[in-house]
């Protein structure tokens, strides 16, 4: 992390830093299982994701259909470590996630096709964040407002997992695993 002098709070960094404070928004717009197979057997939901950055909208429910599962746990991660592309094996907005495995750290992981939305996270302080788009956008907020922000993403994820269909899981030891992983580490992380 970068060395800061004495400042723990947004507009001390900010003055400090002469960056202008910015402002970051992660909204989930809306849930659902893919059209193309039965709500049993689809492990992951789905949906579409607002981000705000700054002054530029990096998606909106326009922009992509997202793999709302995996990017709730890749939000989780980013509540307590740094994230740049590639760190997940996935962006952190993906859109598909049909494979699921452990990663080379041996943390399950939800892959699938290469595209998706992505954004560079960094823990500034213990109290403050950054959130940089691939356009430079920079927003600084602090750790607490965007956990309120992850929370309440990933609670609305899972309330729609409670409301739906119970699941069909995997007969592969290995996917199954996997999965069982990404819901220990969403739970464990959730609930910190």
């Amino acid at each position: 992390m970068p060395a800061i002098s004495k400042c723990n709070n947004v507009t001390c960094y900010l003055k400090e830093k002469k960056v202008q404070k910015n402002n970051f928004e992660i909204k989930l717009i809306d849930l659902f299982w893919l059209k193309s197979g039965d709500e049993e057997n689809d492990l992951y939901a789905h949906g579409h994701v607002s981000v705000k950055i700054g002054d530029e909208i990096v998606c909106d429910e326009n922009t992509l259909d997202v793999t709302v599962t995996a990017a709730g746990l890749y939000l989780l991660r980013s509540l307590s470590e740094n994230y740049k592309k590639g760190n997940y094996d996935s962006q952190l907005l993906p859109c598909c996630g049909f494979v699921t495995y452990f990663d080379k750290n041996l943390r399950p992981a939800i892959s699938g096709c290469p595209v998706g939305i992505d954004w560079t996270i960094t823990h500034l302080t213990e109290d403050l964040i950054q959130h940089t788009s691939d356009n430079g956008n920079s927003a600084i907020l602090k750790i607490e407002d965007y956990k309120k922000m992850v929370y309440d993403f990933v609670d609305k994820v899972e309330e729609f997992y409670q409301s739906s269909l119970p699941k069909i899981l995997p007969r592969d030891e290995f996917e199954l695993g996997a999965y069982e992983e990404i819901w220990e580490e969403w739970h464990e992380l959730r609930n910190k």
